[in-house]
């Protein structure tokens, strides 16, 4: 039972609302202080409403029908040709370096000529895709395109059962569905680019010794700024550009590999998976804190408690937090608070895949020695 000082009223709208020390206190009728800590956002008001209008635009196509594959339309097309352009500027680089070292004389200036262009070739060579730490993404690494899903562990142990088999259902889905960014194609233009974007950008201690005033005005530091100036503007537009030629595929994709995730682990399991993937950071400092202070609860189990012990007021805020922010179409993901209503609103879907209990625990028992693994690690960084 409630005592008086676990419920309170809204200083908005009057509302009643309970209170739980452990979460942040939000009203549900006036969605007051559903997020305590808002980022700062400088995009013009007119951009954050043309993107909110596409947003609702594609929930909208796919409400009232079935979900499509992207076709080749103008975007898709447009993006594949830049990716085209991006990738050949190393080779005719490389290759021009070749062709002066051979062809052209007098050799001392031909060497120099093809050190210029050998070094463009490096610079703006594709990169091959590599295994990062993050929640769940699905990517093709190596030079042989390897297809890999990655999913965090403290996010992974969070998940029940079936959870686990919907969440495997949407990054399988993504392979099978042709998805742009972890595509041969596309997916090399962007390892060019993030790669220029971290060559030719000013770093975050650069910025901060400017603006304390520590950093010398050198000859290199001027040069280092018309670098960043020049070549690092124009990287970063050509990354916007793609980034935005794709969106609406990406975010399509997102739409159906939820459908695949349904399909397979059933309607409400999709849904319910998504929803867990709001409490990652929940996850995460809960392993942390367990590293941290050690107690008779291991660190996976207290990852466990804390999962579970999440109200459903909780889940709700957080779906209403990513209803504020995260309609921005910069974004890899539509808004989540879009996705599960999607497919709570679509015909429900039974499991054709069911993961029981025991088959859950004998999955982390042949996980256990990598589990551990990586938790001597993080233990080690901390």
């Amino acid at each position: 039972m409630q005592s008086a000082e676990e419920v309170t009223r809204c200083p908005d709208c009057g509302h009643q609302i309970r209170v739980d020390r452990r979460y942040v206190t939000w009203c549900e009728k006036c969605d007051w202080n559903v997020d305590p800590t808002p980022l700062l956002d400088l995009t013009p008001a007119w951009r954050l409403r043309v993107e909110q209008r596409l947003v609702d635009s594609l929930y909208r196509e796919l409400e009232r029908g079935a979900i499509h594959r992207p076709s080749w339309d103008a975007a898709r097309i447009t993006a594949n040709l830049l990716s085209v352009l991006i990738l050949l500027l190393p080779l005719i680089a490389f290759l021009t370096g070749i062709g002066l070292l051979i062809f052209y004389r007098p050799l001392w200036f031909s060497i120099i000529l093809a050190l210029l262009a050998l070094t463009i070739a490096f610079v703006f060579r594709p990169r091959a895709g590599h295994i990062d730490e993050a929640n769940i993404w699905y990517s093709q690494v190596g030079w042989r395109f390897r297809p890999v899903i990655g999913i965090g562990l403290p996010l992974w142990i969070g998940l029940r059962p079936q959870e686990r088999v919907a969440i495997l259902a949407h990054e399988f889905g993504h392979g099978r569905h042709g998805d742009l960014r972890s595509g041969w194609l596309i997916g090399n233009a962007h390892s060019v680019l993030e790669g220029l974007s971290a060559t030719f950008s000013e770093s975050p201690l650069d910025a901060a010794r400017r603006e304390w005033g520590a950093e010398e005005l050198s000859g290199g530091t001027l040069f280092s700024r018309m670098v960043n100036a020049t070549v690092g503007t124009v990287v970063r537009g050509l990354s916007a550009v793609l980034n935005r030629l794709e969106l609406r595929s990406g975010q399509r994709n997102e739409y159906l590999a939820d459908r695949r995730a349904g399909e397979v682990a059933g309607s409400e399991a999709a849904a319910h998976a998504l929803e867990r993937t709001l409490l990652a950071d929940t996850s995460y400092d809960a392993m942390v804190r367990a590293l941290r202070f050690p107690s008779e609860l291991a660190p996976l189990d207290a990852v466990r408690r804390a999962v579970t012990e999440v109200p459903a007021r909780e889940i709700e805020r957080r779906l209403r937090v990513s209803r504020v922010h995260g309609t921005r179409t910069d974004a890899t993901h539509p808004p989540t608070y879009l996705r599960t209503k999607l497919i709570r609103t679509r015909p429900a879907t039974s499991a054709r895949v069911v993961m029981g209990i025991d088959q859950a625990r004998n999955i982390d028992r042949e996980l256990a020695s990598a589990a551990e693994q990586v938790l001597k690690e993080v233990k080690a960084e901390l």
